[in-house]
């Protein structure tokens, strides 16, 4: 395996440590508590809602759905790509049409248009109704019913205590009523606490045992401090090893902080709002992890700008932080309430160890030309002064994404996406180890056109072009696949694929076959794929491989808040014999 792991020390500091151990026992306590939790949501039974993938920037995911939908923050997400093992994302913030959702783990295979799902509880949905209590009728005469019509059994009302004799009587019978005050709200926590397991013995070309764990926990606790704030938390234990038969053994193990800040203002009441902590930035998430300070104004017309100052931790390991301070500036403009056109306009300057590092320009745009077209584009631009030591001076765009997506009235829909990388000069130790000529020559440009259409009730046809281009490759993808829901049999989907790899080195054709079941105890999926590469400048028994994979999940909910997740996949063929199992599980505070 080209990927080595080398040991390193668990660094995340003391304050860290203190915090996950604090708010772990208060978030069993909470869930215990009946005050804490919404025991409205009936979470045994969920409602799956189909979406799709309008836009990827980083771990970050956008869906062509929203709050049009009844779509929450906290939701968990479950996302399939044209190749490769189902991933997990939890949205984050929502709009009417849109969400972006947070990846749990980078996932290098998921592109534009692929298909995921949202899992609704159907208690939100289906809100319950209590039937009121009616009196019984008269007994005095039980040969003759009695006229009156059944009365609820109201309960005597309390007095009112608000004195609205100064009320305009020919306002609305609300308009005396104010909402509730967020230092005046009960204090409550949401979120989840997981453990994802999972273990890979690959047996080509020897023995080798990959393991990896990560046990977290990710809250929010509103009302925090009584103040009205937020304090948002979250943090995982992660272990990983690697142990071949023929060489030492080697493990990374540490405690990541991915999140611990506390918000305060930013609602109805107050405008202005302070971020303090680790935090993504709420005015531009591209800029990533923030170890500081943020400050946002929002004015009455909803455009926003705001400033935020710290330090930048690396994006690997255990996030440690301190060579890197920042400073950024940013801007939200949207045309109308309803959020049709935004620009999202950005720079942040960053220096290494005192010495100027970077100068980012981040640009990002949204529009809604109707109910059901999303258009989004993200352009980020790095500028050199011309004290670097292989870019030029000068703008410089090392990243674009851009995508169109319809969908149809009625399950359909199409979706164009362009993209340009380029990777940017940096004294940051960004990027594995790479040369000057790597970081000079390196560009990767994509195209990808792809569309979806009942052509009969629920049995849907979907097409997928794909071409890409690098500085010394280029390649492309077609697949053609039909899937039935509800066809073959109740509550589940058959799905067949087909497609064609064209590329510089290695080229063939494949198929994938996956059925999905709902049953009483979960859901369950089963994927097949086998595929012929011929590869290539390669001469004897490597000229042809045959590759299949065998790919098995489960899922199903484990009283009223516990998920449970198994998954296995077995990699065989000419080149290839490996099986990985993996456990999730998931502790949700509502």
């Amino acid at each position: 395996m080209a990927r080595m792991l080398s040991k390193t020390r668990c660094v995340a500091g003391p304050m860290a440590l203190i915090a996950l151990i604090g708010l772990a026992p208060l978030a069993a306590a909470t869930a215990r508590g009946s005050a804490f939790v919404r025991e409205a949501l009936d979470q045994d039974q969920y409602e799956r809602l189909d979406a799709r993938v309008t836009a990827i920037a980083g771990q970050n995911v956008y869906l062509d759905r929203g709050r049009v939908d009844q779509v929450e923050t906290g939701d968990r997400i479950e996302l399939y790509p044209t190749s490769g093992p189902q991933v997990r994302a939890i949205v984050r913030s929502v709009s009417k049409t849109s969400v972006r959702a947070e990846l749990d783990l980078p996932s290098p295979t998921l592109v534009v248009g692929d298909r995921a799902e949202i899992w609704l509880p159907l208690a939100r949905l289906n809100p319950p109704t209590p039937e009121p209590k009616t009196k019984a009728p008269s007994t005095s005469d039980p040969e003759t019913p009695s006229t009156d019509k059944p009365k609820p059994d109201l309960p005597e009302h309390p007095p009112w205590e608000s004195d609205l004799g100064s009320v305009d009587q020919d306002a609305p019978l609300l308009a005396p009523i104010q909402a509730v005050k967020p230092e005046e709200r009960v204090v409550d926590i949401t979120g989840r606490a997981w453990l994802d397991v999972s273990q890979t013995n690959d047996k080509q070309n020897g023995n080798t045992t990959i393991r990896s764990s990560r046990l977290g926990l990710d809250t929010t606790l509103t009302n925090a401090f009584g103040h009205g704030g937020e304090l948002e938390f979250d943090a995982e234990f992660f272990e990983r090893s690697f142990d071949p038969d023929d060489a030492p053994a080697e493990s990374e193990d540490g405690m990541r902080v991915n999140r611990l800040n506390y918000l305060i203002g930013g609602d109805r009441y107050d405008p202005t709002s302070w971020q303090m902590g680790r935090f993504f930035s709420r005015g531009m998430s591209e800029f990533g992890l923030i170890d500081g300070l943020e400050w946002q104004r929002r004015s009455n017309d909803g455009n926003r700008w705001g400033w935020h100052v710290g330090a930048l931790p690396l994006s690997k390991g255990d996030l440690q932080s301190g060579d890197d301070i920042v400073i950024g500036l940013f801007h939200h403009w949207t045309r109308d309430a309803s959020e049709s056109l935004t620009i999202d306009t950005g720079y942040q300057k960053s220096w290494h160890k005192g010495e100027t590092d970077r100068d980012l320009l981040v640009i990002n745009t949204t529009w809604l030309p109707s109910a059901r077209t999303f258009v989004f584009g993200s352009a980020w631009i790095d500028v050199y002064d011309g004290s670097e030591a292989i870019k030029s001076s000068g703008p410089e765009l090392t990243q674009f994404i851009g995508s169109a997506t319809w969908r149809a009235e009625s399950n359909g829909g199409v979706g164009l996406t362009l993209s340009h990388n380029k990777i940017p000069e940096l004294l940051r130790d960004e990027f594995d180890e790479l040369t000057a000529t790597e970081i000079l020559d390196s560009k990767v440009s994509r195209v990808s056109l792809y569309g979806y259409k009942d052509v009969i009730k629920d049995v849907e046809l979907r097409a997928r072009i794909d071409r890409w281009k690098d500085e010394e490759d280029s390649g492309g993808r077609l697949e053609l696949s039909t899937s039935a829901r509800n066809r073959l049999y109740s509550d589940g989907r058959v799905e067949l694929a087909v497609f064609q790899d064209d590329n510089k080195f290695s080229s063939g054709p494949g198929l994938r076959l996956t059925a999905t079941k709902n049953t009483p105890k979960g859901w369950l999926r089963l994927t097949y794929e086998t595929a012929r590469t011929v590869n290539e400048d390669f001469f004897g028994v490597d000229d042809t491989l045959v590759r299949d994979v065998f790919r098995a999940s489960w899922d199903t909910t484990v009283g009223q808040s516990w998920d449970l997740s198994l998954n296995a996949e077995q990699r065989s063929g000419d080149a290839e014999d490996a099986l990985t199992l993996g456990v999730y599980l998931q502790k949700r505070f509502r």
